[in-house]
């Protein structure tokens, strides 16, 4: 990495993928491989900032001097800490030997104070980021409410509307119902949920159908089969 040609962006020293892959003696596609296959380790703002859109745009045209291509979309800058990582996905000595360079002469430079307009432009790309994790979290969220069950206090209520609604249904616990017929309807509840839902108890349905889920079980009716069943087992009592 001869003459390296200084990268800042708000007063934040960087380095571009072709920077890193020069330095560390491999290929900016290696570089960009070993993010793609590790990114659960990358985290944008702390490792990379990755600039889009005008951003992108004003920055290419402040740093002609770098050789990028000015029709991308896209463009990764990475800080000491991604350097780091980089470093270590490679695990080679001239990497670790580079690593050691950079950080002692490269990201140790004293930092220059920002400018007004810099600090302004740090804000704005502050607040994008901001955005844009923001909306990362709320799919990790949907996501997680798609594919896991219901957290305990929703199945307990869950559970308990179904209790409730089934009881009533066959007379109370003091029926003769409830007590030959209880483990039957509760046993045809729980047939008539799973294959509703898809799932395999009741309480494993996704957060975001638990709305749908205690409507579905107040809603729910034993068949006509087991109704007459539950109505003559109680009229038994009556003339017992």
């Amino acid at each position: 990495m001869n003459a390296l040609q200084i990268t800042e962006l708000n007063g934040q020293r960087v380095l571009t993928t072709k920077q890193i892959a020069d330095g560390y003696g491999t290929k900016p596609r290696v570089i960009s491989n070993n993010f793609n296959r590790n990114k659960e380790r990358f985290y944008k703002g702390k490792h990379f900032i990755l600039l889009e859109g005008d951003y992108l745009k004003s920055f290419l045209s402040e740093s002609s001097n770098l050789g990028l291509a000015q029709n991308i979309n896209k463009l990764y800058l990475w800080t000491e800490k991604g350097a780091l990582l980089h470093a270590k996905s490679l695990g080679t000595d001239q990497a670790w030997n580079m690593y050691e360079i950079l950080v002692d002469t490269y990201f140790k430079a004293k930092e220059i104070p920002m400018t007004l307009d810099q600090q302004i432009a740090a804000i704005a790309t502050g607040y994008g980021s901001v955005k844009q994790e923001l909306v990362e979290v709320q799919d990790k969220v949907t996501d997680l409410t798609e594919r896991f069950g219901l957290p305990a206090t929703n199945a307990a209520i869950l559970n308990n509307t179904r209790n409730i609604h089934i009881i009533r249904f066959l007379g109370g616990k003091d029926s003769k119902a409830y007590h030959e017929l209880g483990r039957k309807v509760f046993s045809e509840f729980g047939r008539d949920f799973k294959d509703n839902f898809g799932v395999p108890r009741y309480d494993a349905i996704p957060l975001n159908q638990y709305d749908e889920a205690i409507a579905y079980t107040k809603s729910w009716q034993p068949s006509y089969n087991t109704m007459i069943s539950i109505r003559n087992t109680n009229m038994q009592m009556e003339f017992d």
